[in-house]
């Protein structure tokens, strides 16, 4: 699911824990200077991944891709026109 106001893509919901990831790009952040501005976040609590967030959309796909099975290529060709243009 993509919400293109905040830049979200949430990721698998588990509904025996109620919960899931997301995949959120901090415009607040690249305001102030561009770096880490990818987060990997708990869905339902927003609590961050890695609290120094990523670089790159591959690098958070990657991160992702160790909590569940999914394609990093095939994601990052999918979602890519919803984020902003950063090295990859």
């Amino acid at each position: 699911m993509v919400e293109e106001k905040d830049r979200v893509i949430r990721y698998k919901w588990d509904s025996r824990t109620a919960t899931g990831y997301r995949l959120r790009y901090d415009t607040q952040r690249a305001q102030h200077g561009g770096f880490r501005c990818y987060r990997v976040e708990e869905w339902t609590q927003h609590c961050m991944v890695d609290e120094w967030g990523f670089d790159s959309l591959g690098e958070a796909l990657g991160v992702l891709h160790g909590f569940f099975d999914i394609d990093v290529g095939s994601e990052l060709n999918r979602i890519e026109e919803h984020f902003p243009q950063t090295v990859q």
